[in-house]
């Protein structure tokens, strides 16, 4: 075989970009995994395969695949793998083909190549952020384990050992490795060799890499027969203390299955009671344990439910009584009708995933990781079992390809495994313990951008806050609609940090919006703006589907008429589709979907609107708010949308949260405050902008919310010093991420309407002020933080 590393070395030149490597390693204070200082939770899958891409033969394509399957998973936020180090022996074991190539092809003898192919995945893992759990060897035949040491050993012959055995034969073979002196010498030497060896990409030992969160003796150790019980516990004992010896860094594990491996619970509890054993596992295999029928699927499910419930409780009850995490690391469910092909429905599978990933919230059980990760790879047409040459994927060789993997192109699952892993993400934020399973952001199949752009938007709280301005970049004061212009960047030479756009009367199929912007050329002024980096917030005065009249029609039962079962529910989907239809048509350079602040039904304690204030319940206003995103979300499948909860001024924090939909529909909070110049005095603005703020800052912090003043004015700005003796005396002892002004709709006679000055306007100067307080942030301050990374 040619020498891997010389490959990999034009390959990471051409392809690889320095990224900010992990620095930390998991560590276990009691029942509870530790990462930086904080609760480690995690939503993981089983990626047995990952370490041997590099080693295809045309490894530059393995390679690629690699990297866009952890994209996806990266994407999907699974921050946590388990994989296969190497394999033992080649050829024919039990009668099944065994994945290679091994990093043992012979006794004693091993391929350095095979762990520089794991090289690849773990500085591609470091790059995501994600953790590997390293199984050692294996119970089972598929990639050589026990039973290939026991072969090289003399105790099993060639022509047994290469043949189907019975399941008899197995336990007896299996059970004799622990009094198998060569054996375990043998399996320690590849245990040495891995732990001794240094990654040539990262230039770390492996002992060493915070890429690596965990060692497992075996995937799957059996005792087999109760006769090698004792055996079997001081192996486990013997393996862990001497991994521990070399290697101080990382966590070390059994890879087991619970009581159905020990067939006792009290074995199960004594192997990892010992000392260096940090955390307990189990696996959980409805199908390979009889829980169902392949023909009664459905009907048998209650049972699966019930045996599995049990199973998982009564774990947790010994990893209560040791103090130690529990995590559930193999479980795997088929698809409907026990069907292979990827084509067929996973109704079933779905609802089991659902069941496991319940129990991530209890405080034992710190981590999942599903059966596993099919990737790109797909069954080979009238093929079931995997053959040498064919592209691995998580189902191993011994089993149908597609019986329990998750393909990439399993929307359903995936929908169900991002509920929970990016609960199991938000945990480790920096967010209050006692607000860890709020939702962040609202959407659990955020796009990756949508999610970054909510982390880096609650960061900036810190540092500033964002300056917007409705439509900045469509018109201005005496003019329209001149690419590259804004009044912001006229006083300034920068513009704003935040742009505001309205939808208003897309739904009615106008070709303009109600303020006469062009809905093609506002999605022009969309990608541009965050071609630079800035932040795009959409607000939505749509017209009352009741009345056909505008949304300033406060006609009763409005909001009652487009609920479900309600007379205009079906128009008012409709419009939704067309808001649908817009946010999916936002793409950047590279297709991705552009995150938008979505804020409907503003002002929604004020009576002007239908939907506001009198004109509805409060019950109804939530549902309507509830329904809407649920709509958006679930049947139109937008997932780059962060959802706005946005009030007129209030006078109480109850009155604030009378119509909050709820925490898992929300991820911005704000209000509106406008200042009228010869009804409210400067001190005024200032003092009831200040209770407001104060009163938002808390219940953002304690919802887990990015609190915003989501539209604000004084027309006309006929105080020239406005800028830094009025509004920034008024926000700036706030924690708020933007602050957005209304628009500069121009000058017609005497009537005047801007919010933002204009070049030449007495309160420019003033503003330049205001631009270079450090407590304002513009465009260019934005476009340093790289908010949607």
């Amino acid at each position: 075989m040619r020498n891997i590393w010389s490959i990999l070395l034009v390959v990471f030149c051409l392809f690889g970009h320095k990224v900010k490597a992990q620095k930390t390693f998991v560590s276990v204070n009691h029942h509870q995994f530790i990462l930086d200082n904080k609760p480690y939770y995690y939503v993981g899958a089983n990626y047995w395969y990952g370490g041997l891409l590099a080693l295809q033969k045309d490894k530059q394509r393995g390679i690629e695949r690699l990297r866009k399957e952890l994209d996806f998973l990266q994407f999907e936020h699974i921050k946590n793998l388990r994989v296969l180090v190497g394999a033992e022996g080649s050829g024919l074991v039990n009668g099944v083909e065994r994945v290679g190539p091994p990093l043992q092809p012979e006794k004693g003898k091993f391929n350095a190549e095979v762990l520089e192919s794991l090289d690849v995945l773990l500085r591609e893992m470091s790059k995501r952020n994600m953790k590997a759990v390293l199984f050692l060897s294996n119970n089972w035949e598929w990639s050589g384990g026990f039973l290939q040491y026991l072969q090289w050993n003399g105790l099993i012959a060639d022509s047994v050992f290469r043949r189907k055995l019975s399941w008899n034969e197995m336990r007896d073979y299996v059970s004799k490795f622990y009094t198998c002196g060569p054996c375990k010498k043998d399996y320690l030497k590849q245990v040495a060799f891995i732990l001794n060896h240094t990654n040539k990409i990262s230039e770390k030992k492996y002992t060493q890499d915070p890429a690596i969160m965990a060692w497992e003796l075996a995937n799957e150790p059996r005792p087999m027969r109760p006769a090698a019980n004792q055996a079997y516990q001081k192996w486990i004992s013997e393996v862990a203390a001497f991994i521990k010896a070399r290697d101080k860094n990382h966590l070390v594990t059994t890879g087991h299955e619970g009581e159905i491996g020990t067939e006792s619970l009290s074995l199960f509890e004594k192997i990892h009671t010992d000392k260096n054993i940090d955390y307990l596992t189990i696996h959980i295999w409805p199908k390979n344990w009889s829980w169902f029928k392949p023909e009664t699927m459905e009907a048998d499910f209650p049972n699966v439910v019930a045996k599995t419930e049990d199973y998982i409780n009564k774990h947790v009850a010994v990893a209560q009584k040791l103090n130690k995490p529990l995590v559930i690391e193999e479980f795997g469910f088929p698809r409907d009708n026990h069907s292979f092909d990827t084509a067929s429905t996973t109704e079933l599978r779905n609802r089991y995933y659902d069941l496991i990933f319940r129990y991530n919230d209890n405080g034992i059980i710190s981590g999942e990781n599903f059966w596993a990760f099919n990737g790109m790879a797909r069954p080979i047409k009238g093929q079931t079992y995997w053959k040498e040459g064919d592209d691995y994927m998580g189902d191993p060789p011994m089993e149908e390809q597609g019986l329990n993997g998750v393909f990439d192109s399993d929307s359903e699952t995936w929908y169900k495994i991002a509920e929970y892993s990016l609960l199991s993400d938000r945990i480790d934020d920096d967010i209050p313990m006692e607000n860890q399973t709020i939702p962040f952001p609202a959407d659990p199949r955020a796009t990756k951008e949508t999610v970054n752009l909510a982390k880096n938007l609650k960061k900036l709280l810190n540092k500033g806050i964002m300056f917007g301005h409705q439509d900045d970049l469509a018109y201005g004061v005496g003019w329209k609609y001149e690419p590259g212009r804004s009044d912001i960047k006229d006083v300034i030479g920068d513009y704003p940090a935040v742009y505001g756009f309205e939808l208003g009367r897309l739904e009615i199929d106008q070709r303009v919006n109600l303020d006469s912007v062009p809905f093609d050329k506002m999605k022009q002024f969309i990608r541009s703006a965050y071609d630079r980096g800035g932040v795009i917030t959409l607000s939505w005065h749509l017209n009352n589907p009741l009345t056909g009249k505008t949304a300033w029609n406060p006609a009763p039962g409005t909001v009652a008429s487009v609920l479900p079962g309600g007379e205009k529910n079906e128009l008012y989907k409709s419009w939704l589709d067309k808001i649908a239809a817009f946010m999916l048509d936002l793409r950047g350079k590279h297709g991705e979907y552009i995150p938008i602040i979505f804020r409907p039904f503003h002002e929604l304690n004020g009576n002007w609107f239908w939907w506001g204030g009198k004109n509805c319940t409060r019950d109804e206003l939530k549902q309507l708010y509830r329904f809407t995103e649920s709509y958006l979300r679930d049947e139109k499948k937008v997932h780059n949308l962060l959802y706005a909860f946005n009030t007129d001024k209030f006078y109480s924090r109850e009155e604030y949260m009378e119509r909050y939909p709820g925490d898992e529909w929300v991820d911005v909070i704000g209000f509106d405050i406008y200042q009228a110049y010869n009804t409210a005095s400067n001190e005024d603005f200032i003092k009831y902008s200040g209770k407001m703020l104060a009163t938002l800052d808390s219940i953002a912090t304690e919802h887990n919310k990015i609190p915003a003043l989501t539209e604000f004015g004084n027309n006309g700005l006929k105080d020239s010093i406005w800028w830094t003796n009025t509004f920034l005396k008024a926000v700036a002892p706030y924690k708020i991420s933007y602050a957005l002004a209304w628009r500069n709709a121009g000058i017609n006679g005497t009537r005047a309407e801007f919010y933002a000055p204009y070049k030449g306007h007495s309160s420019a100067n003033n503003f330049v002020e205001f631009y270079k307080n450090e407590k304002t942030l513009f465009q260019k301050d934005v476009t340093k933080e790289k908010v949607y990374q």
